[in-house]
């Protein structure tokens, strides 16, 4: 009766994904100016009651091919060009086993489901708690792991994850262990525990660091190399000499504090970082959805400004952002649909055609015999043939519309890729190089 009674009470007052242009709150975040009651609330109904996302209709859906489809077009950009759809604290769920930790929990869904939600990078944060090393959200080593109880250990959070890599082996994942360990022998217990389960992208021993011990994570690294070496995980983290066999060092290479609450769409998206930054180091934003970054901050507003919603990650992914870590992710929460730049909904729509952009920059199957413009890429720059042809002749065109140099008839590679051109045409329709049911979908 308690039970059902909270869940009530959280679901009438739960907060609501506020709209981008209308914010009108509802609900909780409609009583309370703050979020901190808010959150509270529904931290007890997620602990009252079980959650069962439905994978089987995200994994039948046309999201999730054009996801796949996306994820293969990037196998062979550079990591400072790739997208990851990754998760903040990613083990912290209360479908992980309800512990001190978990009750006030950063996901709803286990590291499996996340995994089949197309979820390609994971976040563990490890403690060294009893002589063991376990993946909870707790304090640092300084504030005695406060936070951490039972929770599980290294081995048997990845042995799932390392099940559902051997069942999907062309599947490259970026494993982000968040460092609270701090000793020798323990993390030799981590490396072991790592090359056991995994199939690990090692550091490159000629680049490991004498004086620190470790290597800088390579961003020229693609997913197709690190396939092509028998791999299928990447490791980043922290320096630290005990683990440098195995983890790349990632601090020097990427940014994390940029402003969520100022993210515009493209391309002005977020004027803390210079444009050079996109495309030079992995740029990442996460959220934080517990009870405890409430209570630090208990003037958070009840809609919170830096919250990843479809429209912010619809404007990140477009601007370039490499890393994207969500809290309290859904198939249906309209997030991940916010990570699909390329195909227009449903497409494509017939089985033999020709890829071009419609007005809104997605793309859509055309008859080949359509005279459109075709897409150009020239010294990292797009350009437009002078004339429209069928696109037999698109590649042609692009050749002989170079005044200097060559140009190539191109594909987009990326959401950002995709937003330059998009700007370039003005939203008038041209010709990709991609036909559909003939082209690689990594096609150059």
């Amino acid at each position: 009766m308690f039970t059902s009674c909270v869940v009530a009470v959280a679901l009438l007052l739960a907060p609501a994904t506020a709209p981008a242009q209308a914010p009108a709150p509802t609900g909780c975040a409609a009583l309370s100016p703050i979020a901190l009651p808010c959150v509270a609330l529904q931290k007890v109904a997620e602990a009252a009651s079980a959650f069962a996302p439905d994978l089987a209709a995200y994994r039948a859906s046309w999201e999730h091919r054009a996801a796949v489809f996306q994820s293969r077009l990037g196998d062979r950009l550079p990591l400072r060009e790739a997208t990851f759809v990754g998760t903040h604290n990613s083990f912290n769920a209360v479908a992980a086993g309800l512990t001190l930790s978990h009750a006030d929990s950063n996901q709803r869904m286990t590291l499996v489901q996340q995994l089949d939600a197309d979820v390609r990078s994971l976040e563990l944060d490890l403690h060294l708690v009893g002589g063991r090393v376990r993946v909870c959200h707790g304090r640092g080593r300084d504030e005695l792991h406060l936070g951490c109880t039972s929770e599980s250990g290294l081995a048997e959070v990845l042995a799932p994850v390392a099940a559902w890599l051997r069942a999907n082996p062309d599947e490259v994942l970026l494993l982000y262990l968040e460092d609270h360990v701090e000793d020798a022998q323990a993390y030799a217990g981590v490396v072991r525990t790592l090359t056991e389960q995994l199939r690990i992208h090692r550091p490159d021993p000629a680049r490991i660091s004498a004086e620190k011990g470790c290597a800088t994570l390579p961003l020229d690294l693609t997913r197709r190399a690190i396939r092509a070496g028998g791999a299928q995980v990447v490791v980043v983290g922290d320096c630290a000499a005990g683990w440098g066999s195995v983890v790349h060092e990632w601090r020097s290479v990427h940014v994390e504090s940029g402003s969520t609450a100022r993210y515009r769409p493209f391309p002005a998206c977020d004027a803390t970082y210079p444009r050079a930054v996109y495309g030079q180091k992995i740029v990442r934003y996460f959220e934080d959805s517990t009870l405890v970054a409430t209570v630090v901050d208990p003037t958070t507003p009840s809609v919170d400004p830096d919250a990843l919603t479809p429209e912010k990650v619809r404007a990140m992914t477009a601007c370039g952002v490499t890393l994207l870590g969500l809290d309290q992710l859904t198939p249906t929460d309209g997030r991940l649909a916010a990570t699909l730049w390329s195909w227009a909904p449903g497409e494509p729509g017939r089985r033999d055609g020709c890829a071009r952009t419609d007005a809104d920059g997605r793309w859509v199957a055309a008859p080949c015999a359509e005279r459109r413009r075709a897409a150009c890429a020239r010294d990292g720059r797009w350009t437009l043939t002078r004339r429209a042809v069928p696109y037999a002749q698109a590649a042609g065109a692009c050749r002989a519309s170079a005044r200097r140099g060559t140009a190539r008839f191109a594909l987009p590679l990326s959401a950002n890729a995709n937003a330059e051109l998009h700007r370039r045409t003005g939203g008038t329709p041209v010709w990709i190089r991609y036909r559909v049911g003939r082209s690689a979908p990594a096609a150059p």
